[in-house]
């Protein structure tokens, strides 16, 4: 009897820790294929109380196999940022949601390589059909891998496209069924609207960049809601100043933007790291950046 009693203890409490929260949508943002982007309002109800009240929809993140892992949303009171694994939600986040690459964190000094293995995989996720190659190349593990390969060759060692990110992608864009276009400017406000464009379509953004001498502090804190000490390292590596010393490069993909208190903010999917970070657009890409060195590259 005991031991039932035990069992049974134990199913409530393993229901309770993976199915305890429970949204509503307030205001959906439908942002290029998606009826709930990225910005959304959303309402959370949960027993965790950092898991209670209104909510911007920051993202459903998915795994390289195709599988959810983790539901990513800001709380609006405490501006403090969950990502809280899909399992623990009482309702499915359907393909309505917004996606964003749940990535691999890179080996070595090769984010470049992996920012444009990375870029594929968003593109992928936001829908693009093309000539179907991209989507059935990433469908299994081997396509997957020679992709992540040949991308980090194709950049540091194919001297036909060596260092050049929209050379490569154009490359792919032959196959894959997309054509891509650089860009640099001097004018933020230019840099602002070209991209958050692209974004509002659903479409990824690679931006390849000069960095300074420090890291920053991300602009909100991020946390695992499900880990004990879940809080994740804030520090991000941005554009450099102009006037700042030169400190090598970074490349990144921006995912998708949302506002909050009249400012514009941007989910990375940043290599250094192994889940998407949080860029304030506003503070890192102004007039004060060295943006003559900030290259976006853009495919449709």
């Amino acid at each position: 009897m005991k031991l039932c009693q035990f069992l049974v203890l134990l199913l409530v409490f393993s229901f309770n820790a993976y199915s305890s929260v429970d949204f509503k949508i307030a205001k959906a943002s439908v942002i290029g294929n998606f009826e709930v982007g990225v910005g959304s309002e959303l309402v959370l109800k949960s027993d965790d109380k950092r898991l209670n009240g209104p909510a911007l929809f920051l993202g459903s993140a998915v795994k390289p196999d195709g599988d959810s892992s983790y539901q990513m949303f800001l709380m609006k009171n405490s501006k403090n940022v969950y990502y809280v694994e899909t399992n623990e939600f009482s309702k499915r986040f359907t393909p309505k949601y917004q996606t964003i690459f749940d990535l691999y964190e890179q080996m070595g000094g090769t984010c470049t390589g992996y920012a444009i293995y990375d870029f594929l995989f968003q593109t992928n996720l936001s829908g693009f059909n093309g000539s179907g190659e991209l989507s059935q190349t990433l469908s299994h593990e081997e396509g997957r891998t020679n992709l992540l390969v040949d991308a980090v060759n194709e950049y540091y060692l194919t001297p036909q496209h060596r260092y050049s990110i929209n050379g490569i992608l154009n490359k792919y864009g032959k196959k894959f069924g997309f054509k891509c276009s650089a860009f640099k400017s001097d004018d933020y406000s230019k840099v602002k609207t070209k991209v958050l464009t692209q974004l509002k379509a659903g479409l990824p953004v690679l931006v390849s960049f000069d960095i300074g001498p420090k890291m920053v502090k991300a602009p909100f804190s991020i946390e695992m809601s499900e880990q004990k000490n879940g809080e994740l390292d804030n520090r991000l590596w941005i554009p450099r100043k102009v006037g700042e010393r030169n400190n090598g490069g970074h490349s990144i993909v921006a995912a998708a933007a949302f506002e909050l208190e009249n400012k514009t903010y941007l989910v990375m999917i940043d290599s250094d790291w192994s889940e998407p970070r949080l860029w304030d657009m506003d503070s890192y890409l102004n007039q004060k950046t060295d943006l003559v060195n900030v290259e976006f590259t853009m495919c449709k």
